[in-house]
């Protein structure tokens, strides 16, 4: 069924890149019934992949991983040389390993492919949404040249903790924060990315190959250590509390908060009550508006919040939804977000 706003949204151009032609056909099903989506092209292999993209100039780019000729990762690599554009890559669960490779050479985000012959209506609904989040802002996620950090406040806390929340386009937008962070942050980090499950397993050791940070999946009634990532499991909400001046990490199976689990607004409303003004919140680029809650929670208790600024967002949804709350202390673009943190905590030394 056409979407009934899509007379009203811009029409995307749309480069569908597998070398299944039942696939292809039936994305272009899909697709073709919203309004919204223009099929400009496509391609049944990585190499006429580059070729169609410099032809018909898309918004967006569906790319299979496993084809023949030249395979998503390098044909990816190419189009971002040659005609960059966004690119979400089309995984099964055996190539989603090589789905990071694809995140360092450009591509936006990763989704996974599903059965479309039997994937229910709504399913189908949250696909082309979740498309069109990406394909609609027509970015290609570029870290602007690095420029010297603004001053950074300083904290009235000896013992900070980090919360990081991102969604669409998270995975590399989480990594240039924590590189930005550096190895010997004096405070333990807790983030929550919305993930399929099929690419949950593989993105800690992503993160930790491509940071050198000690990265791992949160247990329940784990204490956080300094220095190192805490990433919300699978299915589980994960939050923070505090017992004798530690901080302790609680997983949960509460209902979904914004349809998720995990989510990030449990995650923040949580160091609200527990922790205060000895949190700093960050909110990266997603679609929807999970966090935009919690960060009006932490900012009223004290705590500092950042969100990130739209011309480095893949998708501005939850940072745009968290401004207009009023739950921004500071809003910067992605480059500048770790630097500044990590002065925040570290300048309180000097």
């Amino acid at each position: 069924m056409q979407n009934d706003n899509s007379t009203t949204q811009k029409q995307i151009k749309v480069q569908i890149v597998d070398d299944s032609a039942i696939i292809r056909a039936i994305l272009k099903q899909i697709l073709n019934n919203d309004s919204r989506f223009l099929i400009a092209g496509e391609a049944a292999n990585g190499e006429a992949a580059i070729q169609t993209a410099k032809q018909v100039n898309p918004d967006l780019i569906i790319m299979d991983i496993n084809m023949p000729v030249l395979n998503g990762i390098e044909a990816t690599k190419a189009i971002m040389k040659e005609a960059p554009t966004a690119i979400v890559l089309f995984s099964t669960e055996d190539s989603a390993r090589y789905s990071f490779e694809g995140i360092n050479a450009g591509a936006v985000e990763m989704i996974e492919k599903p059965d479309l012959s039997s994937s229910s209506s709504s399913f189908f609904n949250q696909f082309k949404e979740r498309l069109y989040s990406i394909g609609s802002q027509n970015k290609r996620i570029s870290i602007p040249k690095k420029k010297e950090v603004s001053t950074p406040i300083k904290i009235n806390s000896e013992s900070p903790v980090i919360l990081i929340g991102a969604s669409t386009g998270g995975p590399m937008a989480v990594q240039t924060v924590l590189k930005g962070l550096g190895k010997n942050i004096p405070a333990p980090i807790l983030l929550t990315q919305h993930i399929d499950v099929t690419f949950a397993k593989h993105y800690t050791p992503w993160l930790a190959e491509t940071t050198g940070l000690a990265i791992s999946f949160g247990t329940d009634g784990e204490v956080c250590q300094n220095g190192h990532v805490y990433v919300a499991p699978p299915d589980y909400h994960m939050t923070v509390s505090q017992n004798c001046g530690k901080y302790i990490i609680n997983l949960n199976q509460e209902e979904s908060v914004h349809f998720l689990r995990p989510a990030v607004d449990p995650m923040f409303a949580s160091a609200a009550k527990n922790i205060g003004k000895n949190s700093i919140a960050i909110l990266l680029t997603g679609m929807g508006r999970d966090g935009a809650d919690g960060c009006k929670l932490l900012k009223n208790t004290g705590a500092f919040t950042i969100c990130e600024s739209e011309e480095t967002c893949a998708v501005y949804g939850m940072p745009k939804a968290a401004i207009e709350e009023g739950g921004a202390s500071l809003v910067l673009p992605l480059d500048e977000i770790g630097d500044y943190v990590k002065q925040m905590i570290t300048s309180q030394n000097l």
